[in-house]
């Protein structure tokens, strides 16, 4: 928040849940729902492009340790983080309060 990078080791998980239509009173919209899988990145410099990506696998038989994506399992996380992401391979783009210390700060990428 301060100077609009992550220091080492910031940690960013993601779930990916399932959706559903009928769960709500909103019957337009969608809620989210049972969750499918779990992922990390990991910003660390000891890794190529300074970030480490690490999948732990579908619910249901979910790893409590996963070792990081190396070679071909990273490249697409790698190409993925590097071309869409607003800043430092994050997609603040997403998160309003985080854009806007992006924006404040000066580290968003070109275009964004």
């Amino acid at each position: 928040m301060e100077t609009g990078t992550w220091p080492d080791p910031s940690i960013f998980v993601l779930e990916l849940r399932q959706a559903a239509t009928d769960a709500s009173i909103n019957t337009a919209g969608r809620t989210q729902t049972d969750l499918a899988f779990l992922e990390a990145e990991v910003k660390d410099s000891r890794f190529p492009y300074g970030w480490a990506f690490y999948n732990f696998g579908p619910a249901g038989s979910m790893r409590d340790v996963a070792p990081p994506l190396e070679g071909d399992q990273a490249a697409p996380c790698v190409e993925c983080h590097t071309e869409h992401t607003a800043a430092e391979r994050t997609f603040v783009q997403f998160y309003p309060t985080l854009y806007e210390v992006a924006r404040r700060m000066g580290t968003l990428k070109p275009g964004f």
